[in-house]
């Protein structure tokens, strides 16, 4: 047994464990309140491969939707008449107009930029509420001091989970959309089966306008060798008919003459033997004939 087999587990042992020392030495000593601020920052704690998900990871995020509300077609109106340059149609905005100090239209500040700069209309507002004040037209209520507590509340609110209740609208917003959407198509089966069989139809029917000449020349030609074949067989009917109608009467004819010419001559026989000389004659040559032969 060689030596380097020996050295080898050893070395390796004594790292690992070297290893696990250190971790566990540098993992005590982070104190409580270090793991507390690396829980808040989302840093991970020496051992940890990933940062743990905080509930604090989505603060002063501002949401935005992954897709923009569907717009109006541009050629589409409700009549001919209706004037789209000076009435359009009023459009949903997606995302609320932009405000300053929380409650104020930009653009009541915008109107003064280019008079007073940028810093006119916070001073001018400010005066008019200082004003206000001052000769008592705007009186605050002995609770009114309440309004900065709510607008903080609300800061605190927005910038926290703010975040979070616009995704979990705008989901239930889309499955709500979906709903109707599954309504509407089930309201639209019947038509849109029946546009499907509507367009199934049209392509039939051209398809079998390009195919018509084809179709009635073949049909032409079967209906003339039908109508010959038929004319054929009423021909060869006839024919057979007149040939037995002329057999029947060659037949009847030769029978009523045979029977004529037979009525005839037993006619003539009979009126020859009812006769007297007849009878008289061949009664004689009878005995005369009778005689020789017994002499």
């Amino acid at each position: 047994m060689s030596l380097s087999r020996l050295s080898s587990p050893k070395t390796i042992v004594f790292a690992t464990r070297g290893a696990a020392v250190a971790t566990s030495s540098t993992s005590s000593n982070v104190g409580y309140f270090e793991k507390i601020a690396y829980r808040f920052k989302g840093i991970p704690l020496p051992g940890e491969t990933e940062a743990p998900k905080s509930m604090f990871d989505s603060c002063n995020k501002e949401w935005s939707a992954p897709e923009f509300l569907p717009a109006i077609p541009k050629d589409f109106k409700e009549h001919p008449d209706r004037d789209l340059v000076n009435y359009p149609y009023p459009a949903r905005p997606m995302y609320p107009p932009k405000t300053r100090l929380l409650m104020m239209p930009d653009s009541w500040f915008t109107a003064f930029n280019k008079v007073t700069g940028v810093s006119g209309p916070y001073l001018f507002y400010g005066g008019l509420f200082t004003f206000l004040l001052n000769k008592e037209l705007w009186v605050f209520e002995e609770q009114g001091h309440m309004t900065v507590g709510w607008i903080l509340f609300y800061l605190l609110v927005s910038r926290t989970a703010g975040y979070n209740i616009d995704a979990g609208l705008y989901k239930d917003y889309q499955a709500r959309m979906d709903y109707f959407k599954g309504l509407i198509q089930d309201d639209l089966k019947d038509a849109v089966q029946f546009r499907k069989t509507s367009a199934e139809e049209t392509a039939s029917l051209a398809a079998l306008k390009e195919s018509m000449p084809t179709t009635l020349k073949e049909t032409m030609q079967l209906q003339l060798e039908a109508t010959y074949r038929k004319n054929v067989q009423t021909i060869a009917s006839e024919l057979k008919r007149r040939i037995d109608y002329l057999k029947e009467t060659e037949a009847t004819k030769s029978r009523f003459e045979r029977d004529q010419l037979l009525k005839l001559i037993n006619d003539s026989v009979e009126k020859q033997v009812s006769s007297k000389d007849f009878k008289d004659k061949y009664l004689s040559n009878a005995i005369q004939q009778l005689n020789k032969i017994t002499v």
